[in-house]
């Protein structure tokens, strides 16, 4: 396809699986992490038009160095993929244990990182670019039911008001914003329940499903923007 792909979250879980997809479409990759893994290196070794940066998305230092030659390299992004996040586990408590300071590194990562990334590639998005923001359904207010877990879904609500935003402000360029959630992934992220549970999904499974939504964007209604990695609309 020869596309212009950007995958941040790209060394591992969601984020490698999207990379390999896009891989497979022989599309031009910029991948971002703040480990470099050694099968990401593998990959660009093996691919020479997938390139890989050392960038924490929460350091505005970081996302101005890894996004400079992209900015000098290219004249339009097609797709940019938003997937670095963070899930602290002790945190998974009711407000009483809440740590704010955790809650506040979350937010950094998981809202912050991803306006980050897009405003440092703003002047890249044109018309039929699509910015992918993999969020989770926990950042659904009309669906939340938790009773704990504050500081991720506040972060992933943060996002999802992001998400639409930009939708807004991107209209008039015809660029594209969606939502995903990518479902119970079979990572250390996920915990490890998620590995025996049939009520998971690997990246793998995800990936392709969100890739194959993204690759048929002109089917989803504009206002259909925060969903399943399967298709089912998620209330905001």
């Amino acid at each position: 396809m020869n596309k212009v792909v950007v995958v941040t979250g790209a060394g591992r879980g969601l984020g490698f699986s999207v990379v390999k997809k896009h891989i497979a479409l022989k599309d031009t990759i910029y991948a971002f992490d703040y480990q470099i893994t050694d099968e990401l290196k593998k990959l660009a070794d093996e691919y020479p038009a997938l390139k890989y940066y050392l960038c924490d998305i929460s350091q505005d230092k970081d996302v101005s160095g890894a996004t400079s030659e992209i900015l000098t390299a290219e004249k339009h992004l097609d797709y940019l993929y938003n997937i670095a996040g963070i899930f602290i586990f002790e945190e998974r408590v009711g407000l009483a244990e809440t740590s704010l300071d955790k809650c506040m590194l979350m937010f950094n990562i998981n809202a912050l990182g991803a306006v980050r990334i897009t405003k440092a590639l703003w002047p890249l998005l044109g018309k039929g670019s699509v910015v992918v923001n993999v969020t989770s359904e926990s950042g659904s207010v009309g669906a939340m039911r938790r009773v704990q877990e504050y500081g991720y879904s506040m972060s992933k609500s943060a996002e999802n008001m992001f998400s639409k935003i930009l939708s807004n402000e991107l209209w008039e360029k015809e660029a594209r914003v969606m939502c995903f959630h990518p479902g119970w992934l079979r990572t250390p992220m996920g915990g490890p329940a998620a590995f025996e549970s049939d009520r998971s999904v690997s990246p793998d499974v995800s990936a392709g499903n969100i890739v194959n939504t993204i690759l048929d964007i002109d089917k989803i209604p504009r206002d259909q923007m925060y969903m399943q990695h399967t298709g089912e609309i998620l209330p905001w």
